[in-house]
């Protein structure tokens, strides 16, 4: 009987040993961010409530751990963290669970934490600024709204027609003012030691953007580039490590687990009858605010007071010493040359810096001077014009058909062109100085362009070239083309026609030399500055 009665005395106490105690971490002493681009922005501007890209976050903090089971709590993690990627190294017991914690410190929650209880109304009046303190208890706190009793019967929250907040001076035990991750862990005695956790976390994204200044002159432009981290989650990372990643990045769709406890809206309705209630013509009733006509005629009131005084705090010496020169801020430094992350590429932000919640800022990517380039105009056709009919015989030609080349600043990324590093996708800005001003040529955008690729930046239609084309005969399997070139400008251009050749289309019988460039026949010549020329090919197929 006695040990029947000691292994229920044991069995009893098993759920009080099991239970796991509470421990928290230590803010983080140390937080890299690795920012992933969304794949499927195609280089469009950046908006902080829709940001499609994510971060690989790593914070290192350390922790003091009970001898057993405890509950240990991550306070701070980015509200866009994704729980099921969280990963704890260090913890000499490994993790059990982990839990994304949803009782967040919010309007809601504290509402619904003060249901019933008593808290205190502070109304005040907009036209004369005075307060009005009044006792309340909250009834009820849900999307139907936020209904208080106090001494003048039933109201709901911002129904008053004043200004209205109010204080709860309540414990709010069990709510957290930032958002957290809780692990389960155990270990065979007390430990303090460092711990890294890393995981994903939505609401981030970065692009990169370009500037170049053009000397028509040297042929050489220099260029500058910026990348913008954005963080659009309402916990920044502090002083952080941050590196991007540039490339096609493929992501599958997966669902995001969401938050569903209850809001709490306040709604309002009339508590006066329909006369009772001030309007004006042409305007709803509005319940919520004080009536306008009150702030309007304060406004007036305040317009036709006295004028205010000026009150002189200093005054300007003139002096004929002059001014001493300002030293000029040193260039920034160099960022170090990305790396290889498989196919992708990595670049580290070369200082650490601090990316605010719900803030973008910008830091130096690239500062090229001196990249040399050449000025192309390149236009692009069908081989064969798809409105000719192709079942005559050597007829008259159609008419003329005008089009405008596209002026392109074409460089190479290199080292001999003053380059040389991959650059990520993004919008360039090119501008020229023009007198005593600088103007923008163009608002290109760049792909993800690797080394020793060729870099093309379209600024255009360029209206001093003109191009026309027209069919001069067809046959069954044939048309022959001719084409006006027309240069007005002061200085000879470089041209490039490009055919759209397709299926068993060919080129021949034409005017100088056709290359393949980019897989098309291209012609490539010198117009000169005031000059007209004519070209003559035929086109045939199967």
């Amino acid at each position: 009987m006695r040990h029947a009665a000691a292994l229920l005395m044991g069995l009893a106490a098993l759920p009080a040993a099991a239970a796991a105690q509470e421990a928290t971490a230590s803010d983080p002493a140390d937080v890299s961010a690795t920012i992933y681009r969304d794949p499927n922005r195609n280089g469009g501007t950046l908006q902080l409530g829709h940001l499609g890209g994510f971060a690989v976050v790593t914070e290192t903090r350390r922790v003091t751990l009970p001898a057993g089971r405890a509950k240990l709590r991550f306070v701070g993690v980015v509200d866009g963290i994704i729980p099921e990627s969280a990963i704890v190294s260090g913890l000499p017991g490994g993790v059990i669970e982990k839990n994304r914690d949803a009782a967040l410190l919010s309007p809601a929650s504290l509402m619904r934490a003060v249901q019933g209880k008593q808290v205190q109304l502070k109304r005040t009046y907009r036209t004369t600024g005075k307060t009005q303190l009044v006792a309340a208890r909250v009834i009820s706190a849900s999307e139907d709204g936020v209904v208080f009793d106090t001494v003048a019967g039933k109201e709901a929250l911002r129904c008053s027609g004043l200004a209205e907040t109010f204080g709860y001076g309540v414990d709010t035990a069990g709510l957290s003012a930032r958002p957290v991750l809780s692990v389960q862990t155990r270990t065979a005695k007390p430990i303090t030691t460092e711990v890294k956790l890393t995981y994903l976390a939505q609401g981030f994204d970065w692009s990169a953007s370009y500037t170049a200044q053009v000397d028509p002159a040297a042929k050489t432009m220099d260029v500058g580039g910026w990348i913008t981290l954005a963080n659009g989650n309402s916990v920044g990372l502090e002083n952080a490590q941050v590196q991007i990643v540039a490339g096609g990045l493929r992501r599958e769709a997966w669902r995001r687990l969401v938050d569903g406890s209850a809001r709490a809206v306040a709604r309002c309705w009339p508590m006066q009858r329909t006369h009772q209630v001030p309007r004006k013509p042409d305007r709803p009733y509005e319940l919520v605010r004080p009536y306008e006509e009150q702030r309007e005629q304060l406004e007036e009131r305040l317009l036709k007071s006295e004028a205010m005084d000026i009150v002189v705090t200093g005054s300007m010496r003139r002096s004929d010493a002059p001014a001493p020169m300002m030293a000029a801020a040193p260039p920034p430094p160099p960022p170090p040359p990305p790396e290889q992350l498989g196919d992708l590429k990595l670049y580290r932000i070369p200082h650490r810096t601090t990316v605010a919640a719900m803030q973008m800022k910008q830091t130096r990517l690239v500062e090229n001077p001196g990249v040399d380039f050449e000025r192309i105009y390149r236009l692009t056709y069908d081989a064969m014009d798809p409105g000719v009919s192709d079942n005559l015989e050597d007829k008259v030609g159609t008419d003329w058909e005008t089009r405008t080349p596209v002026a392109l600043l074409r460089t190479k990324n290199d080292k001999a062109h003053k380059l040389g590093l991959p650059l990520p996708s993004g919008a360039f800005v090119i501008s020229q100085d023009q007198g005593a001003r600088t103007m923008v040529l163009g608002q290109p955008s760049l792909r993800d362009t690797a080394e020793d690729e060729k870099v093309e930046l379209a600024l255009g239609p360029a209206p001093d070239v003109t191009i026309e084309r027209r069919t001069r005969s067809r046959g069954k399997r044939y048309q022959k083309q001719e084409i006006r070139l027309s240069n007005a400008g002061p200085e000879s251009v470089h041209l490039e026609l490009q055919f759209n050749a397709w299926g068993s289309i060919i080129l021949d019988d034409a005017d100088g030399t056709l290359i393949k460039q980019d897989g098309l026949p291209t012609f490539k010549l010198e117009l000169p500055a005031n000059s007209k020329q004519t070209l003559h090919y035929t086109v045939r197929w199967q």
